[in-house]
């Protein structure tokens, strides 16, 4: 079982982790309807992680203002989690950033999934608090790039 980390090639593979995105948050999640995809995702560089070429993770990586880019909607197919595969996509995503020259990254991230982010290097820079009123716990977190 092979992983490639890349960024995304067509409409099909948009299409397929935006599918993987609203099988996570609204369906899994219970978030509501019309959260996923938004009009962010026209300006975000959107990457995945696929083995034989089936979508199993996605992630995106949009730029802000200063010099910063924030990742976003990090998801992994369940039948995948717990295998490192979100780690190693949020640290290919961070050598994306390192390439357009960024110097700060920083996320929203739902609270139980900090370690993910804390693997590659992350550090938490917030108290708990609830994003979107749905119950479920985030922190932001930022990683200083070199």
């Amino acid at each position: 079982m092979k992983v490639i980390y890349r960024k995304i090639k067509n409409m099909n593979d948009f299409i397929d982790a935006i599918r993987l995105r609203t099988d996570v948050f609204l369906i899994e999640q219970k978030c509501p309807p019309g959260w996923e995809p938004d009009e962010l995702d026209k300006v975000a560089t959107h990457l995945v992680a696929t083995i034989d070429n089936k979508i199993i993770a996605t992630i995106r990586l949009r730029e802000e203002p200063k010099n910063i880019a924030k990742l976003e909607r990090l998801v992994v197919n369940k039948n995948y989690r717990k295998r490192g595969i979100g780690s190693s996509l949020v640290n290919y995503a961070v050598k994306q950033a390192k390439r357009k020259g960024f110097k700060r990254i920083w996320l929203q991230g739902q609270k139980r999934v900090y370690r993910t982010f804390e693997k590659v290097g992350f550090k938490i820079i917030s108290q708990e608090y609830d994003l979107f009123n749905l119950g479920i716990p985030h922190i932001d977190m930022e990683l200083l790039l070199k």
